[in-house]
């Protein structure tokens, strides 16, 4: 586990962050439904609200903060619309942030109970959750080189490449890393690998 240490059935409008460079977030904040989320019921509502985020935002940021309990089927019924959420949209991150430790730490058991890896906005770094220690390992890796190629990480893990192959598409499925084609690659297919700048998500914070 990660060291750390206006309530209305009704759904509330979605805000959306756009940065200074042009990346546009959409924050679904979870205090707008009270400090204390404890029903499956309320927890399929935002589930719902997560499922219809906007598709063209770079970045989906579930924000807790100021949610100071979140039961384990409120957070479950929120951890497959993620899990959704990430499956439909592959291009853009997928972020948990403001979690405080007793909420992080029934995400991380409902996210293992599930086998699905989250990612989390925590003391300015991104992690993962619910993956294995390994996971952990390389996204901090990846994180400091930003954007990269496959064989770029794979040198600074000192991993063979089929190994790293499957780290990646880990991380890909647990919506912090994104891909795409090489356009500067001068001849067959080269993927290029981006993670989010914690800077620019924890913007959306407030």
């Amino acid at each position: 586990m990660i060291n750390t240490r206006r309530p209305t059935s009704a759904a509330a409008d979605p805000l959306v962050y756009v940065s200074a460079v042009s990346l546009k977030h959409h924050v679904v904040r979870l205090r707008d439904r009270g400090p204390v989320l404890g029903t499956r019921a309320l927890g399929a509502e935002i589930a719902s609200e997560v499922r219809a985020s906007d598709p063209s935002a770079t970045a989906l940021i579930l924000d807790f903060t100021g949610v100071r309990v979140a039961s384990s089927p409120l957070l479950d019924e929120i951890v497959c619309a993620v899990r959704s959420s990430i499956a439909d949209h592959p291009d853009r991150y997928v972020v948990s942030a403001g979690l405080n430790a007793d909420v992080l730490d029934t995400l991380e058991l409902v996210a293992e109970r599930r086998g699905i890896a989250l990612a989390v906005l925590q003391d300015d770094r991104l992690h993962v959750i619910g993956g294995k220690a390994h996971l952990e390992e390389t996204l901090a890796a990846a994180q400091e080189l930003a954007t990269f190629t496959a064989p770029q990480l794979a040198e600074r893990l000192a991993l063979k490449l089929p190994n790293l192959h499957q780290r990646l598409l880990q991380l890909q499925a647990a919506g912090v890393i994104t891909r795409a084609d090489d356009s500067s690659a001068e001849r067959g297919r080269r993927l290029l690998f981006d993670t989010p700048d914690p800077g620019e998500l924890a913007k959306s914070l407030c």
